[in-house]
């Protein structure tokens, strides 16, 4: 490998970003030189909601996904996902699963076809008001936190790449991530940020190079990556 290749940088929970080292490499063809240094964890939280009550279940994440299907309560249930991928997963766990658009905005577009009464299950730390979104469009919608994404100190791995001299790459999947990279320290180092949206994009404060891919997939994120490493 060219010694002079940026390093990659990855900040999602380590199964996510250690997956998505493996799609990178995969569509490079080559092994690529990683930090894998996790910004936060996830934590399941509060009950597994009963599902008996709602017509449909509305999903943003796929860790909202595995937390109702490791339960068992995914199976024969309609669910509305946000992406292919989360409705894929939704769709392993018995669910009989669609996905209306690639972002919060392509569901919002398509509520008049949400079937109620409906279930939002999420994390604690989002973005939009979905459910007041949802409900000025006539959707009879409630939610549910079922996980955390708790914050985590980081790793003194990350910390060198950062205030050292190399060039680095860092995909930002979530605006969280980009705050919580902002201002996790000086970052002194050649950095070129790929941002997962605009939102995400908003959210970065950490200076250098920044770009955001043309649609919020895992795909669109790795094809960008493979354009810079």
């Amino acid at each position: 490998m060219d010694d002079a290749s940026p390093i990659l940088l990855l900040t999602r929970p380590d199964p996510q970003s250690r997956a998505f080292l493996a799609e990178c490499e995969a569509a490079i063809g080559r092994r690529i030189s990683a930090v894998v240094a996790p910004l936060m964890q996830i934590v399941d939280v509060g009950d597994v909601p009963d599902l008996t009550d709602f017509r449909t279940v509305i999903v943003t994440s796929s860790h909202a996904v595995r937390r109702l299907g490791e339960a068992g309560f995914l199976r024969g249930q309609i669910v509305v996902c946000v992406g292919e991928t989360t409705a894929l997963l939704a769709r392993k766990y018995g669910a009989d699963a669609i996905a209306f658009g690639l972002d919060v905005d392509g569901l919002l577009a398509r509520a008049s076809e949400l079937v109620g009464p409906c279930l939002y299950v999420r994390g604690r730390h989002i973005r939009l008001d979905l459910v007041t979104a949802l409900r000025t469009r006539g959707v009879q919608v409630e939610e549910a936190v079922v996980y955390d994404q708790v914050a985590q100190p980081f790793s003194r791995a990350g910390e060198a790449l950062l205030s050292g001299t190399e060039e680095v790459v860092v995909p930002l999947f979530s605006a969280r991530s980009a705050e919580l990279l902002s201002r996790s320290l000086d970052i002194r180092a050649p950095i070129t940020v790929i941002a997962m949206s605009n939102a995400v994009a908003a959210a970065w404060t950490g200076g250098g190079t920044l770009c955001v891919v043309a649609e919020p997939t895992s795909a669109a994120m790795c094809a960008a990556v493979a354009q810079v490493i």
